[in-house]
């Protein structure tokens, strides 16, 4: 049971922290839509990730890992398209000037914010579950 609050808990930071820096990713400021998402969310790294690991183990040893991120982002977008929580929309970036280096302007289309989105969020509840 701890477990499985702490999965909802880092997916509801993770949400949040991804809605901050990405502009293309939005949902609703209510915190209603943020427990339905981080729920789904949970769900999804709670019972999905590990079989997918164990399915996708040879693939992913072979291509290093990049099925497994092409995997989450599939299942991120389909749950988020299924149950309109989150949108996930084109976005343009307006660079960025970070410890003396520049990142140009990008326009940012819908699938590769995608990816952006999946692997914000894999990588945020990752981080917190390391940590804590």
């Amino acid at each position: 049971m701890k477990k499985i609050f702490r999965k909802i808990v880092f997916s509801g930071i993770a949400i949040y922290v991804t809605s901050l820096w990405n502009k293309g990713f939005i949902i609703q400021n209510d915190w209603m839509f943020y427990l339905k998402a981080s729920l789904v969310i949970a769900s999804i790294y709670y019972l999905i990730v590990p079989v997918s690991k164990l399915v996708l183990l040879p693939l992913n040893i072979i291509t290093l890992g990049l099925v497994s991120v092409v995997f989450y982002a599939l299942v991120l977008y389909f749950f988020m398209d299924k149950f309109s929580l989150i949108q996930i929309k084109p976005w343009d970036f307006d660079g960025l000037k970070l410890f003396g280096m520049i990142i140009t302007p990008l326009k940012i289309n819908q699938l590769t914010n995608i990816f952006l989105s999946a692997f914000s969020i894999s990588t945020i509840i990752n981080s917190l579950e390391k940590i804590l």
